[in-house]
């Protein structure tokens, strides 16, 4: 992991403007309207994790790959749901967000998959990382 000294501060490339995520947040409510009817209640549009849970994590996914062998170089973010018997009535059957670890086992790397715009598959043998807190209320849009 870099030391905070080494960590770029500037404004990552992508980046997005406050409009720019109105938009992409007005552009789904038409799905969430959807999936609301569909689940008989509102559904959740947004998942919050502390920082501190999000550094942990990928300290965690680091370590872990480093451990087993492997090349972690990113972490990809799932849409899931939570079932209609999840044990937390309040999260049954309501979407989620679930973070998962990726990149390639050391030693299968070449130079093709090296560099490339392409994605690195999941590593399922690092555990995901979910149970952030639901958005409140649940059809709460960004910026509101």
């Amino acid at each position: 992991m870099k030391s905070p000294k080494d960590v770029n501060t500037a404004r990552p490339e992508h980046a997005i403007t406050k409009e720019q995520a109105v938009e992409l947040s007005n552009n789904y409510t038409l799905r969430y309207d959807s999936v609301s009817r569909v689940i008989g209640k509102e559904d959740n549009r947004s998942t919050w994790y502390s920082l501190d849970e999000l550094k942990n994590y990928i300290a965690y996914v680091e370590a872990q790959g480093k451990a087993q062998g492997y090349m972690v170089d990113g972490i990809r973010f799932y849409i899931g749901a939570y079932g209609v018997d999840y044990k937390e009535a309040a999260k049954q059957n309501l979407t989620t967000i679930f973070l998962a670890p990726t990149g390639m086992k050391m030693g299968t790397m070449n130079e093709r998959s090296m560099g490339s715009n392409q994605s690195s598959p999941d590593i399922t043998e690092i555990d995901a990382y979910n149970l952030g807190q639901n958005g409140w209320p649940p059809h709460k849009t960004y910026g509101n």
